[in-house]
């Protein structure tokens, strides 16, 4: 450990295993979570899995609640500290960015970092399906070395691109800003649920100033857009979790089981319950 500007400066060779190239941690309570402001040279991701917590990061304060999710990359300076009188559980994942950075090479991910740690908030299923997939991981992690390691990568090459990529790409240069940030927000459960409700009040614009600033754009109007991410999340649940095909048409925001049908089939020319057994068969022989 090294102090530079009052910063501490945590160090992968004091405590990650090079041979597992990660390490698990699980936070019961508040007060073990580090109140001291640090940095480290490696790259870590936590999640809240209950309780909620006050983030102080690179100059910013955040309220993190449960199936908060965030990515922490060498050199954000951070700290916790307790929000009011609420309890926060907290698992967290360190791995070495030579992992990252060779994940990065492969996925072929933008080099550029944003000024604030990439941070989701998760649907209570892919909370419970991560949380469930890290927990696995940090018992086993120390049994047999090499295949924590293969493990370890094959968790991280499933949540950094699903969580930390935009689901939607904005590939037009001059894409305002405002709505860069609309796209990427409405990716969060919540808004994605609510809806073109919510992406109006994020938006901040008259109705028909964001309808055509969406079809100059991304060529979709805003309910094919939601429409759209909707399918995604819908996807990734088929084929991820065992849920049934009907909680998951009203996890993802859809209202009507027939309407998420007829979309559904309308993009994969099958339904989602064939989608979801082609894709195991085409896996499992």
């Amino acid at each position: 450990m090294t102090i530079l500007d009052d910063v501490v400066l945590l160090k992968a060779a004091n405590t990650i295993d090079t041979d597992i190239e990660g390490h698990y941690a699980f936070f019961p309570i508040v007060e073990q979570l580090s109140t001291r402001k640090h940095r480290h040279d490696f790259y870590e991701i936590f999640i809240v899995v209950n309780g909620s917590i006050l983030h102080h990061v690179n100059e910013t304060t955040v309220d993190l609640s449960s199936g908060t999710l965030v990515l922490i990359r060498p050199d954000d300076a951070h700290y916790f500290s307790k929000h009011a009188d609420h309890n926060c559980e907290l698992i967290n994942l360190a791995f070495l960015a030579a992992t990252f950075d060779a994940l990065a090479a492969y996925l072929d991910l933008p080099g550029r970092l944003a000024p604030q740690p990439p941070t989701v908030h998760l649907s209570k299923s892919e909370k419970a399906l991560l949380v469930a997939q890290l927990e696995q991981w940090g018992r086993s992690m120390y049994k047999e070395k090499a295949r924590s390691r293969l493990a370890l990568r094959s968790l991280l090459a499933q949540v950094v691109p699903f969580f930390f990529l935009p689901r939607y790409d904005l590939h037009r240069p001059d894409t305002p800003t405002w709505l860069r940030d609309v796209c990427q927000q409405m990716q969060q459960p919540d808004h994605l649920i609510e809806g073109r409700e919510a992406l109006m009040r994020l938006a901040n614009r008259s109705p028909e100033h964001v309808g055509r600033a969406f079809k100059t754009y991304l060529n979709v109007t805003p309910s094919e857009f939601i429409n759209n991410l909707r399918l995604d999340y819908a996807t990734d649940l088929l084929l991820h979790t065992d849920q049934p095909v009907t909680d998951i048409c009203f996890e993802v925001g859809f209202g009507n089981l027939s309407h998420f049908y007829h979309l559904f089939k309308d993009r994969w020319n099958c339904s989602p319950k064939q989608y979801r057994d082609m894709y195991r068969r085409s896996l499992i022989p």
